[in-house]
C-alpha cells in the first residue's frame, strides 16, 4: 500500500508540473521584431558590421594607377605640360624623351599602387578627390624633382573618388 501512495504521490506531481509548463507554453509572448546588440544572433552582427555604409573598404583595397614625367627643374616641368596640353607631343612621348625616372621606358606608366607606396608629395595629388582621371598635374615637387602626373585610375576608395 505504501508504495501504491508514493506512486500516486509522484504521478500528482507530474500531472501539476504538465499543467503548468504547458499553461507558460501558451501564454508566452513571441519574440519581438526589433532587434538589439543583446538580441542579434552571431550571423546578424557580422552581416551588420559587413554593410555598415559609414567605414570604407579596407587600405589594402585602395589602389591607383598613375604615370609621371620627372624632370630636374620646375621650367622644364611647364615646358613639357605645355606641349602635352597643346597636343605637340603624346605623355608617353614626352616621358620617353625628358623623363629621368626609369619609367620613362614605359611612358612614364608606374603601374598600380597604394597610398603610402610613393612620397608624401606625390600621393598627396594621386589620392585626392580632387584630381580628376586624366587630368595633367604638376609641377609637383618631391625629394627626386619636379613630376608632371596624370592619373589613370583608382580603385576601392568609394564615394570619395
Amino acid at each position: 500500500m505504501k508504495s501504491s501512495i508514493t506512486f500516486s504521490c509522484i504521478l500528482a506531481i507530474v500531472c501539476v508540473l504538465q499543467q503548468q509548463l504547458i499553461a507558460v507554453a501558451f501564454t508566452m509572448q513571441p519574440p519581438s521584431r526589433t532587434s538589439t546588440a543583446l538580441q542579434m544572433g552571431m550571423f546578424d552582427g557580422f552581416k551588420k558590421a559587413f554593410s555598415n555604409q559609414e567605414y570604407g573598404p579596407p587600405a589594402e583595397a585602395v589602389k591607383a594607377t598613375a604615370r609621371h614625367i620627372l624632370v630636374p627643374t620646375e621650367q622644364e616641368a611647364n615646358v613639357v605640360m605645355k606641349m602635352v596640353q597643346s597636343g605637340e607631343a603624346t605623355f608617353e612621348e614626352c616621358a620617353r624623351d625628358y623623363s629621368t625616372c626609369p619609367s620613362s621606358a614605359r611612358g612614364g606608366s608606374l603601374g598600380s599602387f597604394a597610398p603610402g607606396t610613393m612620397v608624401a608629395e606625390f600621393d598627396k595629388v594621386i589620392f585626392n578627390p580632387e584630381t580628376e582621371i586624366g587630368q595633367l598635374m604638376g609641377p609637383v615637387l618631391t625629394e627626386f624633382g619636379f613630376h608632371v602626373i596624370v592619373v589613370d585610375k583608382r580603385s576601392g576608395g568609394g564615394d570619395w573618388y
